[in-house]
C-alpha cells in the first residue's frame, strides 16, 4: 500500500522556483537535527516557547522525531497540523507548519517555522511563508492567516511585514524557561497576500482537500 494512502498529506508539494515544501517525513529528522544543531536563534533571542533547539544534537533530533510523531497521531479534521520540510535547490533549510483548529468552518490557518542560522539573511523565511499561505489560500480555501512572535525576534515581525500582516493584539505567555514573554499577534487577510514574482505551484490538491474534510475544487 501506498504511505500516500494511509497518511493523504504526504502527497502535498509545494514548489516555488528553487524552493519546495513537502511534509516532513522521518527520512528528513537527520537532516533537520544537523540544521538545528547548527544553530536556529540569532543572537540567542528568545522565539519559541518550548526550548526544543537546547541540547546535544541527540537531544535536538529526539524533539524533532516526538513533535513530528505528535503532530500525525493527534491530527483530526477539527484540529490538524501539517509541518512541511523546506528545501532550496535540493538542500534542506528549516520548517514551515500550518495549523487550524475548526478549519472548515473558520476557514483560519496559524503558521509557524524555523530556519537554520546558516541559511537566515538570504529571504528564505519570507518565501517559504508566502509559498505556504498562497497555496493554502488559492488550494485549501484559507481565508485568513495568523502569526506570531516573541518581543525581540525581530526576523519573524518583518516577514509578517513583508507578507501583509498587520498586528493583532499581544499578550503575556510563559515559556518553557519559566519567564513571561511578550507574544505579539499578526493577522492577514487572504485578499492581502503580498504575492511574489514566482509562481507557486501545488500537487496532491484533491487527496489533501478530502483529508481536510473539504468538498472537491
Amino acid at each position: 500500500m501506498d504511505l500516500e494512502e494511509v497518511w493523504p498529506p504526504f502527497a502535498l508539494r509545494i514548489r516555488c522556483g528553487d524552493m519546495q515544501l513537502s511534509p516532513v517525513r522521518e527520512s528528513d529528522y537527520p537532516e533537520l537535527a544537523v540544521i538545528a544543531d547548527g544553530g536556529v536563534r540569532r543572537h540567542d533571542r528568545p522565539a519559541f516557547l518550548v526550548n526544543w533547539d537546547s541540547g546535544t544534537r541527540t537531544d535536538i533530533a529526539r524533539s524533532i522525531a516526538q513533535y513530528q510523531w505528535s503532530t500525525r497521531a493527534n491530527f483530526r479534521a477539527e484540529d490538524w497540523t501539517i509541518e512541511l520540510t523546506v528545501r532550496v535547490d535540493g538542500r534542506v533549510v528549516g520548517v514551515q507548519g500550518l495549523s487550524a483548529k475548526d478549519f472548515v468552518r473558520t476557514r483560519s490557518v496559524s503558521t509557524g517555522s524555523w530556519l537554520s542560522l546558516h541559511e537566515q539573511g538570504r529571504g528564505y523565511g519570507t518565501e517559504m511563508r508566502r509559498a505556504a499561505v498562497t497555496a493554502f489560500a488559492d488550494c485549501f480555501d484559507a481565508a485568513v492567516f495568523h502569526s506570531e512572535y516573541l518581543e525581540g525576534n525581530d526576523a519573524s515581525r518583518r516577514v509578517s511585514e513583508k507578507l501583509g500582516y498587520s498586528p493583532n493584539g499581544v499578550k503575556s505567555i510563559v515559556a518553557q524557561d519559566g519567564l513571561a514573554h511578550t507574544e505579539h499577534q499578526m493577522i492577514m487577510a487572504a485578499s492581502d497576500i503580498v504575492r511574489g514574482a514566482k509562481p507557486v505551484e501545488v500537487a496532491g490538491t484533491e487527496v489533501v482537500r478530502r483529508f481536510l474534510g473539504l468538498d472537491p475544487p
